[in-house]
Order: structure tokens, then sequence, then C-alpha cells
């Protein structure tokens, strides 16, 4: 079994915005189609559902920019696990040039959850190889944790949940966050503007028909954003940005 994914790819139009970049929400999608691929090999992804009950939440997403990646540039992508523990899989990717100078990491921490029950599984029930070696990381600061005050934070927008936000477990997909983030902020902020660090957790679970609150609050270079539905917050976002 190959322990980890490496392939060479053009961006395309899929993968960047109207600035022709890859940003945190084509980055995501990229990272999250590395992930999903890299499962396949393991023989550890939506079957799982069929085979042991489980399915995988990520629970909680880093990016790291060392130079935005263009369009029609060829890269490599490189997926790999770096952790094991109990109840979760730490998963490093990253996004380099072919001479090897790293454009864009990301650290995903996936968990197992019951279909049944949706409570945490252990890593042991799932197909998940579990002793494969592990490679050393590439994303090396941890995951952003802050206090932030809610009353403090200010409405951006509304959304209501629609069927393409979700995916086949019918919750909002974990990448369609990353767009409600993204889209909180007009086209002239992302003009002049570009992401450093870019970090995410998932609380809830969202569904299709909810009605979504999304609040931003700023205090100098970093941005808070955290979307809501009612009473819960599904997710909550920081990112660390830079003038172009």
């Amino acid at each position: 079994m190959k322990k980890y994914l490496e392939k060479e790819l053009l961006v395309s139009a899929a993968y960047v915005d109207r600035d022709c970049e890859m940003g945190p929400f084509h980055a995501s999608l990229l990272f999250q189609d590395g992930m999903t691929e890299l499962f396949h090999q393991y023989g550890c992804d939506v079957g799982m559902s069929q085979s042991h009950g489980m399915v995988w939440a990520v629970v909680r997403s880093k990016l790291c920019y060392d130079r935005i990646p263009r369009w029609m540039e060829q890269v490599r992508l490189r997926a790999f696990p770096v952790k094991l523990t109990t109840l979760a899989v730490h998963l490093d990717s990253q996004v380099e040039a072919l001479d090897g100078t790293p454009l864009v990491c990301c650290r995903q921490e996936l968990c197992p959850i019951d279909v049944a029950n949706h409570a945490m599984g252990r890593l042991n029930a799932t197909p998940f190889p579990q002793d494969i070696e592990l490679l050393p990381p590439v994303v090396t600061e941890p995951f952003r944790r802050r206090k932030v005050v809610l009353e403090e934070m200010e409405l951006a927008y509304q959304h209501q949940v629609r069927t393409m936000d979700t995916d086949m477990n019918s919750h909002i997909n974990n990448v369609a966050y990353v767009r409600l983030v993204a889209d909180a902020f007009p086209s002239g902020f992302w003009d002049k503007h570009q992401v450093k660090t870019f970090d995410i957790q998932y609380a809830n679970e969202g569904r299709e028909g909810e009605a979504l609150e999304i609040l931003h609050r700023q205090e100098g270079q970093e941005h808070m954003v955290f979307v809501r539905a009612g009473e819960r917050t599904l997710a909550k976002s920081f990112l660390q940005v830079q003038e172009k």
C-alpha cells in the first residue's frame, strides 16, 4: 500500500477565484479532493459507511500560505498522515511548485463518526491502516484557538442553506463553510488582501433549509468569522491577512 498521495496537476479554472488565484476556498477544495483520494487508496472512503457504519468528519483545518498558486501553474499535490490518535487522523497536505518550493499547506483533523447515533467513534473501529508509516509534518503552527464575544461581532450577511451546500451526509460540506467565510468580504477586499493563515473549526452540523447568520469581527490583521444557525455556532474561522 502506498503510504501517501502525490500527483502533478495544472491549476485549472476550477481551482482559482476571480483574480485567477487559489484562495482559501479553492485551496480547501483541492485539499479535500486529495484527502478523499488518499482515503480511497487506504480503503476507508465513502464505502466505510456501509462496511463499518462510520463516516469521516473534518473537525478543524488550517491553511498556511507561502505563495498563492495561480491559474495554469503546474504544481504538485502531496497528502499524508502525520499523527494518529485514538479518535483522530491528522493529515498534512501541500501544494508545491515542481521544483519543491512550498506554496500552500494544510493540516486537517479528521474523526470517525458513527452513522447511527452521530457519536464520535474510535480509529480502530475503521479500516484506516493503523500501522502506516507517518511522515514529517509540513504544518508546524498549532490550530488557532481564542475566545470571542459573540455580542461584539457584526452581521456580515445571511444565507439560507441550499442543496448544493450539502454533501452525501446531508450536512453542509466543510468546503462550503469556507466559501461562506470568504463571502463575508466584498470583492474589493480580496483585490487588496491575501490570506497568510486560515483556521476553521467545525462545531455543529448544518442542514438544508436552515437560516444562517455570518458574523464578523476584525482585530488588526486578524478577522474572525463565525457561521451561526439560531443559537448554535456551526463554524468558527480565524484569518490572518496581508496586503497584496
